[in-house]
């Protein structure tokens, strides 16, 4: 019997092992050279402008007992031919959200984060199918999320899909460029840890769809991110120390990556990951390439 078990567990081993090779290769062919509908329809983002709330998902077909809907069923919105709504009319569904931990990731998060507004969530889109005087019948046409009663809609606005740059470009030593410099505020679904593949929100203006971001990081001078020890940059006790003080501001900084900007905000952007030398966390700086 033990034979018989670990011969499963190796075989399950092996099996997972290459299901999971299998993943990250069909994630890497996906993205290719720019960035996907999905990227551009799911970045979700971070503003202060006043969101309407007049038009919202009322219900869906099958409500009793559905709870939620997805790709290809039907949702009702709460507006209808008396507000000028028209068959074929297509709406963003979006979502209000917060981060349900409240964990500080470093010092300045929940001011900064504050400051730039309110996080939203990208759910999905609908194509208005059937129109009544006051209420409208919309099939889920694109689907990031769940939609469910609340969701907050507003006219579909099609966003540009931008290139990457070649990977190889990537300077390891970049210098400053001299250009705005930001914070990586907050990132979609609200990770601590980014890589290639996800999107971060930058309290970044001035900057435009298509625009390139670097992504560095200091060496931390204290404790001031709970993924950095401070103190690091001259010696470590045990492995080392040099003969004089050398601090975080005498060294070179470290370039983390580089993301492509998908859309912006008066007070930030949504930037796709798209290349990453080591992982990028909440905290980390961004400067306009």
């Amino acid at each position: 019997m033990r034979r018989i078990a670990l011969t499963v567990t190796c075989l399950l081993t092996v099996w997972a092992a290459g299901a999971a090779a299998q993943v990250k290769s069909d994630v890497v062919v996906e993205r290719g050279h720019t960035a996907t509908t999905a990227d551009t329809y799911c970045a979700g983002m971070i503003s202060n402008e006043q969101v309407p709330n007049d038009l919202y998902v009322i219900s869906g077909l099958e409500a009793d007992p559905q709870t939620v809907w997805s790709l290809g069923q039907y949702i009702y919105l709460s507006k209808g031919s008396a507000d000028g709504v028209k068959i074929g009319d297509e709406f963003m569904i979006t979502r209000p959200v917060k981060d349900p931990l409240h964990v500080k990731v470093y010092d300045e998060e929940h001011s900064l984060a504050n400051g730039m507004g309110t996080q939203w969530e990208d759910i999905g889109r609908v194509r208005v199918a059937v129109v009544q005087p006051k209420v409208s019948i919309a099939q889920i046409s694109y689907s990031c999320s769940y939609m469910q009663r609340g969701d907050y809609a507003r006219p579909a606005v099609e966003f540009p899909i931008p290139p990457f740059k070649p990977l190889k470009d990537l300077d390891k030593f970049a210098p400053p460029s001299g250009k705005s410099e930001g914070r990586v505020v907050r990132a979609k679904n609200y990770l601590a840890a980014q890589d290639r593949g996800q999107v971060v929100y930058v309290n970044l203006t001035g900057v435009k769809p298509g625009d390139y971001i670097r992504f560095f990081r200091h060496p931390a001078p204290q404790d001031h991110a709970i993924y950095q020890i401070g103190g690091m940059s001259d010696h470590v006790f045990g492995f080392g120390q040099t003969p004089s003080h050398w601090g975080p501001e005498d060294l070179p900084r470290e370039i983390l990556g580089e993301g492509v900007v998908l859309r912006t905000t008066p007070t930030s952007a949504s930037v796709l990951i798209f290349n990453e030398l080591r992982e990028i966390y909440l905290g980390d700086y961004a400067e306009i390439e």
